[in-house]
């Protein structure tokens, strides 16, 4: 298998709930078509660089999977066919990955990320 990211940015108006549909949309796709989801990353509202579509701002999401070229293809016409979606970009990361090893380790990650949160100390704050 294949390990791809697609970043795409969803029309910034939608309220939650419809947001979080068309992320599980496309989250879903991805396991449908017997591809492995590493990671959602879901950045938030963010400022464009330029206008597309007539907005200036859009709800990015990073989706790290991995899968087939077929797949991909299925994404990426899912993604043109949906108006919620402004803008997406698919990349080839790598091309022969064990998908099973890279969800361990992002899941590793997020569990020493939790750690090093407990562990460290508050920092002091100066009240006057």
């Amino acid at each position: 298998m294949r390990r791809y990211e697609t970043v795409y940015i969803a029309n910034p108006n939608l309220e939650d709930e419809a947001l979080k549909e068309v992320v599980d949309k496309f989250s879903d796709l991805i396991k449908k078509n017997e591809g492995s989801l590493v990671k959602v990353d879901e950045w938030g509202k963010r400022k464009l660089a330029y206008e597309v579509k007539r907005f200036d701002k859009g709800y990015y999401v990073l989706l790290d999977f991995c899968g087939l070229p077929e797949m991909v293809t299925e994404l990426e016409r899912n993604l043109k066919l949906d108006d919620r979606v402004l803008k997406y970009l698919t990349v080839k990361v790598d091309d022969e990955v064990d998908p099973a090893g890279l969800i361990a380790d992002e899941v590793q990650e997020v569990a020493e990320g939790e750690d090093q949160q407990k562990a460290t100390p508050p920092e002091p704050v100066d009240e006057e």
